[in-house]
This record gives structure tokens, C-alpha cells and sequence, in this order.
């Protein structure tokens, strides 16, 4: 399902970077189908998929309306 694509710019830390473009080389894939393919599984996770998310085993601890205590 490939559509039209949107050039654009991003800044990097050294770090990622390196990172990138050792999984460039590891993969043989360009660091734009690197990014466009983490894009695409952050943004296309199911609700099961979020529960292996680190922060969603807070969810539910606290009770209350959520009205701040003055």
C-alpha cells in the first residue's frame, strides 16, 4: 500500500544517528525505510500491542475523579 511520500528533514543525536545507520548496514535497508518503518509501528500498535508498553501497568492503580486535592 504505497502512496505518495512527503520529503522531509530531521535532526539526529550522534548516537541515533549511529544506531540508524548501523541497522542500515545490518538490514541492507536506507535510513529512510528505517524510519518510516518505526514510524509505522508506533503509530499502528493495537490495544493488546500497549500492553507490552512499559507505562501501561500503571494504568488503573490510582483511584479517584481525577479533581485536584487543594
Amino acid at each position: 500500500m504505497e502512496g505518495s511520500k512527503h520529503r522531509t528533514q530531521i535532526s539526529l543525536e550522534d548516537w541515533q544517528y549511529q544506531m540508524l545507520r548501523d541497522l542500515s548496514r545490518k538490514t541492507h535497508k536506507s535510513l529512510s525505510a528505517i524510519i518510516r518503518d518505526l514510524v509505522v509501528e508506533k503509530f499502528t500498535k493495537t490495544p493488546s500491542d500497549r500492553r507490552s508498553d512499559s507505562l501501561y501497568g500503571i494504568v488503573g492503580l490510582a483511584t479517584g475523579d481525577g479533581a485536584s486535592v487543594a
